[in-house]
């Protein structure tokens, strides 16, 4: 198939998909309207039709909960009690957050609706939303919901190795919000990762158990970090001992000088006098005597004073430049902000 007949049947899908939860949602609000003009006879035909098999459109959970509560309120006006009820757990079944307003619905409606949530257990859990939180000041907050009273045990599941949280466990009925502050064990703000909201809770009233869960995906917003310098490597810093052969260059330089004079006074003995070749002789002497000095003090006393002080305040100041930066990296850290996105597999 070419790429041109590609993109025709996706434009055609989509198009149809679009139509066919338009026709949903029409049937829908003509129906309300029915009912609303409490002509009910003629709503309910519509409503069952929207929910049976052969009904050919999309049909979302939203807008079952919606037909099957607008079914029940619409048997009760009509007295047929026993099917408003079973509409009205269908609604809780497929939706536990499910309410009736009292300002659209009668007082006689909400409790045929409270008799069906006694009747039918479910618990649910709302999908977080998109938030950034300042773990310092703010909290973040799952909704959960039982059908009626149960035990209820809720459990933040963090990235592993991570041990989960028990976030709340006790006696709980209808809605209720569970505060999380961003914080795991030991009391460390919350790693990046994937984390699950699982909630598990036992009806009071019926033999029965449900679970909930939903996933997010939790994300560090922090300023850039500075990194620390490194060790210095040995060609940064002054040397700071006298190799051995240096000792020996000091001696052979004496050597050196003491043969250069001595050759002077052999050249020009014709020359000299008595006292002039014994200047000579004890210059020769005298530099002689200076390389042994050297090379012995350099053979004894190898440290290099100067460069061990330089390279000490280098030290320090490197020292002292990581400790600024560690800090300034710590108060950045402390500044760090939560970013929460739902994530796929949410709860019901």
């Amino acid at each position: 198939m070419s790429r041109v007949a590609l993109l025709v049947a996706a434009f055609v899908l989509t198009a149809l998909r679009g139509a066919a939860q338009a026709s949903t949602a029409d049937a829908l609000a003509q129906a309300q309207r029915l009912y609303e003009q409490l002509e009910i006879e003629r709503a309910l035909p519509l409503l069952r039709r929207v929910i049976s098999p052969g009904w050919s459109f999309e049909i979302t959970t939203a807008q079952r909960v919606e037909t099957f509560t607008y079914l029940g309120a619409s048997l009760a006006l009509m007295g047929q009690t026993d099917s408003a009820v079973f509409y009205f757990r269908r609604a809780i079944e497929q939706d536990p957050f499910a309410e009736l307003d009292p300002r659209r619905f009668t007082p006689a409606q909400i409790r045929l609706f409270a008799a069906a949530g006694q009747r039918t257990f479910a618990v649910g859990v709302r999908p977080v939303r998109p938030v950034r939180l300042d773990p310092r000041t703010e909290h973040l907050t799952f909704a959960i919901v039982t059908s009626h009273s149960a035990l209820v045990q809720v459990e933040l599941r963090p990235p592993a190795p991570l041990e989960p949280i028990e976030l709340f466990a006790g006696a709980s009925e209808g809605a209720r919000e569970i505060p999380w502050d961003g914080l795991v064990v030991a009391a460390r703000l919350a790693p990046p990762g994937r984390y699950e909201l699982a909630v598990v809770a036992r009806s009071r009233v019926l033999q029965r158990a449900d679970t909930a869960q939903i996933y997010f995906d939790l994300r560090h917003q922090v300023e850039d970090l500075e990194d620390t310098l490194p060790d210095p490597r040995a060609g940064d810093l002054l040397p700071e001992t006298r190799s051995p052969s240096t000792a020996a260059v000091d001696l052979l330089k004496g050597l050196a000088v003491a043969g250069g004079v001595v050759l002077a006074g052999a050249l020009a003995s014709d020359e000299l006098n008595g006292t002039e070749a014994s200047l000579v002789a004890a210059a020769a002497g005298t530099a002689t005597v200076t390389g042994l000095v050297a090379f012995l003090r350099g053979r004894r006393q190898r440290a290099i004073p100067a460069n061990v002080t330089a390279n000490a305040a280098r030290r320090t100041q490197r020292a002292a430049a990581n400790e600024a930066i560690v800090r300034r990296n710590a108060q950045r850290m402390a500044q760090t902000v939560l970013l929460v996105e739902p994530a796929a597999g949410g709860g019901r």
